[in-house]
């Protein structure tokens, strides 16, 4: 399973390897769909609410961009995307796109949003530094904030679905370098976040409501979602 010359960006290279496991692109359809009815019941978005998508697809699957899938309300999302919306725009029309730079500022003005909403993309920033200023940004933004990731103490590992090896980093980092999992060996395109990290790392006084979610294994569930209020 060779990634394509074309596939440069980590949702390009995640669907040319595990994400093409029907079986596996099931179970992160049901753990997203847990996320999105999560994201309505905590953050109580009405018709008027205008949502940030930090990191939304630029391929479009039946699992990726579920809140732009599900929302009744698309016109109200702005999709902070990497590289070429096109395939988005086809699939959304109504939404509004916005490019973002990754480890920049987000090209918006404090409390522009009154929802930022990042699902799977914290992991893909880089180390605990990275996903300070990522969450900072975030909060910078909007008035609540809904940051989904998936969990590290998950026994399949979300991206390769190796099971086990990635609950040692660098064995992991080690052992899949140079192999067709290479990209996912390197920290700055994956890293693993577990909800004592998360809080540890979360950034300033407001403290986030952290839960596990997904597919429900207690603290071994698929995902961790985070929610804060910044009150601004």
């Amino acid at each position: 399973m060779k990634v394509p010359p074309n596939a440069t960006s980590s949702d390009d290279i995640y669907y040319t390897g595990a994400g093409r496991v029907a079986w596996q692109r099931s179970l992160a359809l049901a753990a997203r769909v847990t996320i999105y009815q999560a994201f309505l019941r905590e953050t109580l978005p009405t018709a008027t609410s205008t949502i940030l998508d930090i990191g939304a697809s630029n391929v479009e699957t039946a699992e990726a961009n579920l809140l732009e899938k599900s929302y009744p309300y698309p016109e109200s999302i702005t999709c902070g995307v990497i590289g070429d919306p096109k395939e988005l725009l086809l699939a959304h029309p109504k939404v509004r796109v916005a490019q973002i730079t990754p480890g920049a500022p987000l090209p918006f003005p404090d409390h522009a949003f009154d929802i930022s909403y990042s699902n799977a993309v914290l992991e893909h920033v880089g180390g605990p530094d990275q996903r300070r200023s990522f969450i900072s940004e975030a909060m910078r933004v909007s008035r609540v904030v809904f940051i989904a990731v998936p969990n590290r103490w998950f026994p399949l590992e979300h991206h390769t679905f190796v099971p086990l090896l990635h609950y040692a980093p660098r064995l992991f980092r080690s052992a899949l370098s140079g192999t067709r999992y290479d990209h996912w060996s390197k920290v700055e395109n994956l890293d693993f976040v577990s909800a004592a990290m998360l809080r540890c790392e979360w950034p300033g006084t407001v403290r986030p409501k952290i839960a596990h979610i997904g597919l429900r294994l207690g603290i071994f569930s698929s995902n961790i979602v985070a929610v804060a209020r910044t009150g601004g």
